[in-house]
C-alpha cells in the first residue's frame, strides 16, 4: 500500500538492528500492535515498512540498493533505539538512519513539521527500548540537532534493562509500572499529530507563527458566559497562569513526569521544560537555569534512585542539581516556591546516596518549600494550585443572592428551564461553565458562594464535571466551616447518575427525576432558611 502523499513510498519506516528482533520478536509484535492502534486512531490507512526478511537487501553486510533507498523515502522514520542501535558502523545507522535524515532535510516537507498546536516536531520519531549509554545519547542529539525526545518502551526495575512487552501489562508486575498499552497509544497520537501537520504543510496553509516560545506548553483560557458582571469575564480571561518548572527526574520516573505535566496543564499551569533531559552536563546546567528563571515555582519528583550523575562530579545527580538551583532561586526571590514529592511507590527501595539527598532536603526546608506526602498526583497538584493561584486571585463584584446556581454548558438547556422556574420565587444568580474550563470559575465561585444563602451544582449529562468541581469548591469555601450550604443535584436519567454523590458536612446530595429538580432545590433552600433562624 503506497503512502497517503504522492512522491513517498511509505508513511512510516521502522528501522532496527536485527538482533533486537531475534530473541523474542519484539519488533515484529511492536509493528503489529502499532498497526492496530493506528487503525483505531486515524481515519487514514497508513502504510508501514519494516524488514521482516533479512534477505531483502537489509543485512548488516549489504550495501543499500535503489529499492531500499525508495523504501526509506517515507513520511515518518521510527528508529528502535536499543543498546546497539547507535553504532556508526552498522547498516541500520549508516544506510537507514543517516540516509533518511539527509534525504528528509532536502525533500519538500523538510525534517521538521509544524504541529497544529504551534509546536514543532521531527519526522524522526525515536522509540527507545533500552536505557542507553550517555555517548549514544550525545550521538543521537548531535545528529538530531536537539534534545532526544523519545517514546520509551522500557521495563524499569532494579538491575533490569530490557524492552517492555504487552504481556507485562497482563502479568501486573510491579516493576514495570509503565503500561505497554499506554505507550503504543502515545506513539499513535504522536504519529497522528505529525500526519496532520504534514497535510497542512503539503497544502501550504501553515498557521501564523505566534510570538511566544513554541517549546512551552501554553494554556489558552476558555471563554465563558455568566450572569455576573461583564468585568469578571475580562479579569478571568486576562489572568496570567503560573509557570511550573517540572524538574527532570531519574529514568524510572520519566513516564510519571509526563503524566504529571498533563495534570498540571489541565489544572491551569504552563509547564517547563517541554523537552527531554539533555545528556551533556553543561547544556543541562544552562537549560535548568534558563527554564527555571521563567517559572514561579518548581516541582521535584523523587524516587529511590539517585539519578544520572555529573561526569565531572559523580557525587551530584541531575535531580539534586535542580533542587539546589531552586533553593538558590528561593534565596534570591522571596516569591519563588518549591515543591518536593517523594513518589509513593519508592519509599521502600531508596538507595543510600538518595537517602542522604532526601535527608538533606528535610533538614533544609524553608518557608517557601513543601515536602509533600500526597498519595497521588491529583492531590499534589491540587495543593500546588491552591498555594500558587492564591497570589493572583482578583476581588470580584459578587452579589448578595438567595440561590447561586452553577451548571456545565452540556446541561445548559435543562438548567435554564430550572432556573427560570426558581427565579420566579427567589433571587437567582447563575454561572454557565464551558466544558473543561472549570478551573477559571473557582475563584469567582468561592467569592460568590459566601454571599449566597444556597449554592447549587446541577448536572444531567455533565456528571464527570460536577462531582470533582463541587469537591474543589467545598474545600475553597471552608469545607465544614463554610457559611453557605451546597446542594449537588442531578437527574436520575441517565441511570449512571444514581451513583454520583458527595457526602460531606454542609453538603446535600440528591438524584431526582427531571421534573422534580426545582422542587428539590426549593425544599433544601427552605430547610436552610429555617435552620438559620
Amino acid at each position: 500500500m503506497p503512502s497517503i502523499l504522492p512522491g513517498y513510498e511509505y508513511d512510516i519506516f521502522v528501522s532496527y538492528r536485527h538482533n533486537d528482533n531475534k530473541y523474542d520478536g519484539w519488533v515484529t509484535e511492536f509493528v503489529e500492535k502499532l498497526h492496530q492502534e493506528l487503525d483505531a486512531t486515524l481515519k487514514d490507512k497508513l502504510s508501514i515498512f519494516f524488514d521482516k526478511n533479512p534477505r531483502e537487501g537489509l543485512q548488516e553486510s549489504h550495501h543499500v540498493d535503489q529499492s531500499i533507498n525508495t523504501k526509506i523515502r517515507a513520511l515518518i522514520f521510527i528508529p528502535i533505539i536499543s543498546q546497539t542501535y547507535c553504532d556508526v558502523n552498522s547498516f541500520a545507522w549508516k544506510q537507514e538512519f543517516m540516509v533518511f535524515k539527509n534525504e528528509a532535510e532536502k525533500d519538500r516537507l523538510g525534517r521538521t513539521i509544524r504541529l497544529g498546536n504551534g509546536n514543532f516536531a521531527s519526522r524522526i520519531l525515536p522509540v527507545k527500548i533500552h536505557e542507553i549509554d550517555v555517548e549514544d545519547v550525545r550521538l543521537l542529539e548531535s545528529e538530531l540537532s536537539g534534545v532526544l525526545r523519545s517514546i520509551d518502551f522500557i521495563y524499569r526495575d532494579a538491575g533490569v534493562n530490557r524492552s517492555l512487552r504487552p504481556v507485562d501489562d497482563e502479568l501486573g508486575v510491579t516493576g514495570a509500572r509503565v503500561l505497554y498499552r499506554n505507550q503504543i497509544n502515545k506513539l499513535a497520537n504522536a504519529i497522528k499529530e505529525l500526519i496532520q501537520g504534514i497535510k497542512v504543510a503539503e497544502r501550504g496553509d501553515q498557521p501564523p507563527v505566534t510570538p511566544h516560545d513554541l517549546t512551552a506548553r501554553q494554556i489558552v483560557p476558555t471563554t465563558f458566559t455568566t450572569s455576573l458582571p461583564a468585568s469578571i469575564k475580562v479579569q478571568v480571561i486576562d489572568r496570567q497562569r503560573p509557570s511550573v518548572y517540572l524538574a527532570w527526574t531519574s529514568g524510572d520516573l520519566k513516564e510519571q513526569r509526563e503524566e504529571m505535566a498533563i495534570i498540571l496543564q489541565k489544572a491551569g499551569f504552563n509547564v517547563l521544560p517541554s523537552t527531554d533531559c539533555p545528556a551533556d552536563d553543561k547544556v543541562f546546567e544552562e537549560k535548568v537555569k534558563e527554564e527555571m528563571s521563567r517559572c514561579a515555582c518548581s516541582l521535584h519528583m523523587l524516587s529511590g534512585e539517585f539519578g544520572r550523575r555529573f561526569e565531572s562530579n559523580d557525587e551530584i545527580s541531575f535531580p539534586q542539581h535542580q533542587f539546589m538551583e531552586a533553593k538558590k532561586r528561593i534565596d534570591a526571590d522571596g516569591d519563588f516556591q518549591t515543591f518536593i514529592w517523594l513518589y509513593p511507590e519508592s519509599t521502600n527501595q531508596i538507595k543510600p546516596s538518595q537517602q542522604n539527598f532526601i535527608k538533606y532536603i528535610r533538614n533544609n526546608i524553608t518557608k517557601n518549600m513543601m515536602f509533600s506526602n500526597s498519595s497521588g498526583p491529583m492531590q499534589l497538584v491540587d495543593d500546588i494550585r491552591v498555594i500558587m493561584m492564591k497570589k493572583d486571585v482578583a476581588v470580584y463584584d459578587s452579589k448578595d443572592t438567595d440561590i447561586f446556581f452553577i451548571f456545565n454548558q452540556q446541561d445548559e438547556q435543562d438548567a435554564i428551564s430550572i432556573t427560570d422556574q426558581l427565579s420566579s420565587e427567589y433571587p437567582v444568580e447563575i454561572m454557565n461553565i464551558m466544558p473543561d474550563g472549570e478551573d477559571q470559575y473557582r475563584d469567582i465561585s468561592s467569592q460568590q458562594i459566601p454571599k449566597s444563602k444556597l449554592a447549587v451544582v446541577y448536572f444531567k449529562y455533565a456528571a464527570d464535571w460536577a462531582l470533582p468541581f463541587i469537591k474543589q469548591i467545598w474545600k475553597e469555601v471552608g469545607g465544614a466551616s463554610s457559611p453557605t450550604p451546597l446542594l449537588l443535584v442531578g437527574e436520575d436519567d441517565p441511570k449512571t447518575n444514581l451513583a454520583r454523590n458527595f457526602k460531606a458536612p454542609k453538603v446535600v446530595s440528591s438524584i431526582v427525576p427531571k421534573d422534580t429538580v426545582p422542587a428539590e432545590v426549593k425544599k433544601v433552600y427552605t430547610t436552610v432558611i429555617n435552620l438559620s433562624k
